[in-house]
């Protein structure tokens, strides 16, 4: 299963706790990027979720130490994102459907998104090179369990699909943004508008 294998995509299916980074002294303009729960609310037309203080971080989770190399990137964590940003804010809303599978268990479902602001745009748009190489390289293991579709709609945008969920990465200015939906139809078009509303803000 694609959704509990790729824990930078869902936090909720790591075990351990991630010792929060260091928070920078000012983080105002990240903030002010991220997308509340209401709205998100609003554009996934689940009124399920709610905020995954798990997932609320001013630092990059630690990547799935058991994942082969170059898939530690996919999603969001301390290696999709290249060292050396200013400010970063991770927020997360999950929930739960009456879809109940085998065994009485209701998916999750979650929606992600998380934002860096490096110094320039030149190293903004470094990491996501750096990103999209990595991504390359983890599609062609052919893993089982980052079993996903990469394509690049535009110059700045990366896009991740699989069953039942969608992962959008995007520059902007000096911001490297990541959006990752699970559980929620249609995943695409929800990460992609949530990419757009977080776009729209970055000056």
């Amino acid at each position: 299963m694609i959704a509990c294998s790729v824990v930078a995509v869902v936090p909720a299916c790591s075990t351990a706790p991630v010792k929060m980074g260091a928070l920078p002294a000012e983080h105002g303009y990240a903030d002010s990027l991220i997308v509340n729960v209401e709205d998100m609310r609003h554009i996934a037309n689940f009124e399920g979720l709610s905020p995954y203080a798990y997932a609320d971080r001013h630092g990059p989770a630690q990547a799935d130490v058991n994942a082969p190399g170059p898939c530690r990137a996919v999603g969001s964590s301390d290696v999709t994102f290249t060292k050396g940003w200013k400010e970063f804010r991770a927020v997360a809303y999950s929930g739960t459907t009456d879809d109940l599978q085998p065994g009485g268990i209701a998916p999750i479902t979650q929606v992600s998104h998380a934002v860096a602001v490096y110094p320039d745009a030149v190293t903004a748009g470094e990491a996501l090179s750096r990103l999209e190489s990595q991504l390359n390289e983890c599609a062609s293991l052919h893993n089982a369990d980052y079993d996903f579709s990469l394509s690049k709609p535009d110059s700045s945008t990366l896009k991740l699909t699989s069953a039942g969920w969608s992962h959008v990465y995007r520059v902007k200015a000096s911001v490297l943004v990541s959006v990752g939906v699970l559980g929620i139809e249609p995943t695409e078009q929800i990460a992609n508008t949530v990419l757009q509303t977080i776009s729209d803000r970055i000056k």
